[in-house]
């Protein structure tokens, strides 16, 4: 009779979707994605009721009001460059 050995039950071999993942992490590991930085950002918004708002957007350092409803979205007012410390969301 021969002696074979068993591999113990704590070592299953990797299905074949747990390979091919372990395959496309290992394929992805050393790239870097960078994104470019973002020049609009959201810095407030006002509901003004029944899908109307104001919104108070920040391009290239600028501050604009605007005023948006589902038919029109309509500039209200430029107010000038943003101090540096007052941005507080960024748009996806």
């Amino acid at each position: 009779m021969e002696n074979t050995t068993c591999a113990p039950l704590s070592e299953e071999p990797k299905s074949l979707g747990a390979t091919l993942v372990s395959r496309i992490r290992s394929a992805f590991s050393n790239v870097n994605i960078q994104r470019r930085p973002r020049s609009l950002k959201l810095c407030e918004t006002l509901s003004l009721g029944e899908k109307r708002l104001l919104v108070l957007v920040e391009c290239e350092n600028q501050r604009f009001l605007v005023a948006a409803t589902p038919q029109h979205i309509s500039l209200i007012q430029t107010l000038g460059f943003a101090k540096e410390g007052d941005r507080k969301t960024e748009l996806p």
